[in-house]
């Protein structure tokens, strides 16, 4: 298992398996400086690990337009290796962007990953 990835400031970012799926979880600002170290993270966990995963956002400040270009290259990454790219767990704003720009968001981790059955 790898660290998580660190860019200077706030930002982090690292990844673990749930059942056939991966998690990745964010927190801190996606913007200019974090937005490499967001992509490689992505890209290392879908070519490598698992494409199909749902990105826990439950813990972003801020996610700037080049955070969101981001989730949508990694999104494409994804259905090319077979997957999907998934988001959970943000705040209303973020929410409200990420379904505005057309990404697969669910309100909680649980309700995202594909073993969730609601009672």
């Amino acid at each position: 298992m790898r660290p998580p990835t660190e860019v200077r400031g706030p930002f982090v970012c690292g990844w673990s398996a749930v059942g056939d799926c991966a998690v990745v979880r964010v927190a801190g600002t996606v913007d200019e400086l974090a937005a490499p170290a967001f992509a490689t993270e992505l890209t290392h966990v879908i070519t490598t690990k698992l494409p199909r995963l749902v990105v826990d956002l439950r813990r972003v400040t801020a996610l700037e337009p080049v955070g969101l270009e981001v989730l949508t290259e990694s999104g494409k990454l994804a259905v090319e290796h077979g997957g999907w790219l998934r988001t959970s767990g943000t705040a209303q704003w973020l929410v409200e962007l990420l379904r505005g720009n057309g990404h697969d968001h669910f309100p909680t981790l649980a309700e995202a990953l594909p073993s969730y059955r609601p009672s």
